[in-house]
């Protein structure tokens, strides 16, 4: 029960280190299809990664030695069809006859690994006919080709790590992981009867994605950074064609901050209209309120108060707690008067965050204070 158990505690342990890999990209899928994940929706797919996690590490854990697999002179594969079902008869104690057999007959290894491979992809067919919505016969095969991953990840000794195979390659776990897909399919009714369908989470996020959510502008804002980072990389790779004067006024982060702010978030969305590469991508743009083109000046205000005021701020905070003078108690007064007033400013600012996160509010002060809105460009049809 232990070499069941152990893999499982695995997936627990790396699942969270997976979840944070995979978050991203699952988040601008479902923002770019339907503008909104969706609480439900977070549970069934994270759920279905837990599950391939754990199915995975049953397959191929716990990892023995090189050495003790290089040792190893068993076969390296079982292409015998039935063989599982000649080693029950040929093996078990059962006697139809004799109730007091039943229970250790099915504690043999000839009875629980072909159940236990059965049981292995038995969620996998839940998942394909409620959640991905796929037929009977598209379920087995994406059920066996899932099977057949597993046994050539056995068969390749973990993809070449391992001198020869450390598990067998076996027909027959094909045959009955496929199976298993195949009951979970037609069971998967008696399970998922009290879910919403599919249709109805689809709907439900499409029309909740008409209101953009905090999240969605963190991932476009985190999305718009990744690429002004990445030109910035580009570009840095020509700073000897660029003015020496102004190659020094750029090697000051402020100023160099500054510049990306001005060009990306000021000069590009005015040409874009209120979009960005990442707002792109989510599927949201910046609007102003009766204009049918966004003004450069509000733009300008927009991100003047956002990047430009909070990062200020934040500098002055850094340099007068980190540069205050011993010898002068006047500049050391003024020092502490000015951090602390910044960083009060701050903390408003973390302080309307937090309340727009609690009272599910949309605007922050930038917004406010340039007048303008972030609104969903995706289509209401699903």
């Amino acid at each position: 029960m232990n070499s069941y158990i152990f893999p499982i505690k695995v997936a627990v342990l790396t699942f969270p280190i997976l979840a944070m890999v995979i978050t991203a990209p699952i988040l601008i899928y479902y923002y770019r299809k339907y503008g909104e994940l969706g609480k439900l929706r977070s549970i069934i797919l994270y759920s279905f990664v837990f599950y391939l996690l754990s199915a995975y590490y049953l397959v191929i854990l716990p990892l023995p030695s090189i050495s003790s697999v290089a040792q190893m002179t068993g076969p390296h594969y079982e292409l015998h069809l039935f063989q599982s079902w000649q080693n029950f008869v040929n093996q078990t104690v059962l006697q139809l006859s004799n109730p007091s057999t039943y229970l250790p007959a099915m504690k043999q290894s000839v009875f629980l690994e072909p159940v236990f491979n059965i049981f292995l992809l038995f969620p996998f067919g839940i998942y394909c006919r409620y959640y991905f919505k796929f037929s009977f016969w598209k379920t087995i095969l994406v059920s066996f080709c899932l099977s057949l991953f597993f046994e050539l990840t056995q068969l390749s000794g973990l993809y070449f790590i391992y001198p020869r195979p450390y598990r067998l390659f076996d027909v027959n776990d094909l045959l009955h992981n496929t199976l298993g897909g195949t009951f979970g399919f037609i069971c998967a009714p008696l399970f998922t009867f009290f879910l919403p369908t599919r249709n109805e989470l689809d709907s439900e996020s499409l029309m909740k994605g008409q209101k953009v959510s905090l999240l969605r502008r963190l991932m476009a804002m985190m999305i718009d950074w990744i690429v002004i980072g990445f030109f910035s990389s580009v570009l840095s790779l020509f700073a000897s064609i660029v003015p020496i004067e102004l190659r020094t006024l750029l090697n000051y982060p402020i100023a160099s901050f500054t510049l990306e702010v001005i060009i990306y978030f000021m000069l590009m969305m005015y040409l874009w209209n209120g979009q960005t590469v990442g707002k792109k991508i989510v599927r949201i743009k910046v609007v102003e309120k009766g204009q049918e083109h966004i003004r450069f000046w509000s733009l300008v205000k927009r991100y003047s108060a956002f990047y430009l005021l909070l990062n200020g701020l934040m500098q002055i905070f850094i340099f007068t707690m980190t540069n205050l003078p011993e010898n002068n108690h006047s500049i050391f007064i003024a020092y502490i008067t000015f951090g602390f007033m910044s960083l009060g400013i701050l903390l408003l600012f973390l302080f309307n965050l937090l309340y727009a996160l609690i009272r599910r509010k949309t605007r922050l002060f930038h917004d406010k204070a340039s007048h303008t809105f972030t609104i969903s460009t995706l289509k209401k049809e699903v």
